[in-house]
């Protein structure tokens, strides 16, 4: 964190370039936060929000045919709505009973 300090005007300048990675910091070289520019955690909220619209229209497409989903069902398209699985994965579990 010391060094963080240290050269937190070199840190910012370095998030600003463009296809600058996030810089991850924290004691002892585990990471417990990150550095990044405004315009890449603006574009992280508009694709948290397009994946929480396009989950949001499916499930309402199908409790319009009059469905609802199994809560695992809920539940996978939770996590793909917060980006901790991708429409793939879900997919993939959805269908892996079917496949013995």
């Amino acid at each position: 964190m010391r060094e963080l300090r240290a050269g937190l005007t070199g840190v910012l300048k370095q998030v600003q370039q463009p296809g600058a990675e996030p810089v991850f910091v924290g004691p002892h070289r585990r990471a417990e936060a990150v550095v990044m520019s405004v315009s890449q955690y603006e574009q992280l909220q508009q694709q948290a929000a397009v994946r929480r619209e396009a989950v949001a229209e499916a499930l309402a497409s199908v409790r319009a045919e009059g469905l609802e989903p199994s809560p695992e069902g809920l539940e996978r398209l939770q996590a793909v709505a917060d980006g901790r699985m991708t429409p793939e994965e879900a997919l993939e579990k959805a269908l892996a009973p079917y496949r013995r």
